[in-house]
């Protein structure tokens, strides 16, 4: 049996689903971060794993292609490097696209829309005419406002300024501090400073559960999160100019992790773009790999 592989890497993990030729998943596997930004030796080693042991499983099957959508492979050369890795190691017919753009493949196939993403990082793809373009994406230090980790880093920022006005720390700031241990200034500066995006991002849902006991200052912070995410969102719109109607879908943790975030951005979204249609379901990114293919035969 000949079937298909699709791959969606992100900062956070990495999902593996394959797909049988009438694109029934066959398979499914989870695996650690995918995002070359973070680490490129161990992300390449993270979606290969997977690779390994779906190979392994259908042995006696034949995979005849493999389409992977990874955060952060636009940066540099990452793409062309991945490209070449699973060439070399596979030699299976393959697409390297980045996570937004193989999530609008699964989200509107060859349709025009928008897919807003919002996970460990965050972008929007627009896709007109079989064309397409990322709003945002900027990474953690340029931009990814709305993002797991923006929004962390948000509610850190608060506790900085509580430590240097002496003020008293509020609930979540209680709460952030004890997960990651810290009694002073500087153990926040050693787990801010010294450790990746991912493992920062990972505390985004002990705001969401604040958030969901009440506490006021998470409750913002994921307010305000929805209101970053529509603004790229609605940059994105000016594409199809006033009169289109245009399809949106929302994808990444930040979004189904929390209906304030998504209360919040369909609320400033609806505010601008009058005509709109959003996709709020989970549609599996994977997915995509079962539609490019489909195009390509």
């Amino acid at each position: 049996m000949e079937y298909l592989i699709g791959i969606d890497a992100g900062g956070t993990k990495s999902e593996l689903i394959a797909y049988d030729l009438e694109f029934n998943p066959i398979y499914f596997n989870v695996g650690g971060f995918g995002n070359p930004s973070i680490d490129l030796d161990t992300a390449i080693k993270n979606i290969s794993v997977l690779i390994d042991k779906c190979l392994q499983e259908h042995g006696d099957n034949k995979c005849i292609f493999i389409a992977a959508g990874i955060a952060g492979v636009g940066t540099g050369n990452y793409k062309n490097v991945v490209e070449s890795y699973i060439n070399n190691t596979y030699s299976i017919d393959n697409v390297i696209l980045n996570d937004a753009e193989m999530a609008a493949k699964a989200y509107l196939g060859n349709g025009d829309g928008i897919v807003s993403i919002a996970g460990t990082g965050a972008s929007v793809y627009v896709q007109k005419d079989n064309l397409g373009e990322v709003i945002g994406g900027w990474g953690h230090i340029l931009g990814d406002k709305g993002s797991g980790y923006h929004t962390v880093i948000e509610a850190f920022i608060r506790i900085t300024d509580q430590i240097d006005n002496n003020n008293n720390f509020d609930n979540l700031s209680i709460e952030l501090l004890k997960a990651i241990g810290a009694k002073n200034a500087s153990d926040v500066k050693k787990f801010i400073y010294n450790n990746q995006k991912n493992k920062i991002g990972a505390l985004f849902p002990k705001i969401v559960e604040l958030s969901k006991i009440g506490d006021e200052i998470a409750i913002k912070l994921l307010q305000n999160a929805g209101k970053y995410l529509a603004d790229s969102t609605i940059i994105a719109s000016r594409k199809f100019g006033g009169d289109s109607k245009v399809v949106i879908g929302l994808k990444g943790g930040v979004f189904y992790n929390s209906e304030i975030v998504i209360s919040s951005y369909e609320s400033a979204v609806s505010e601008h773009i009058m005509n709109c249609k959003f996709i709020d379901k989970d549609i599996p990114v994977t997915l995509a790999v079962c539609n490019i293919y489909k195009t390509r035969r």
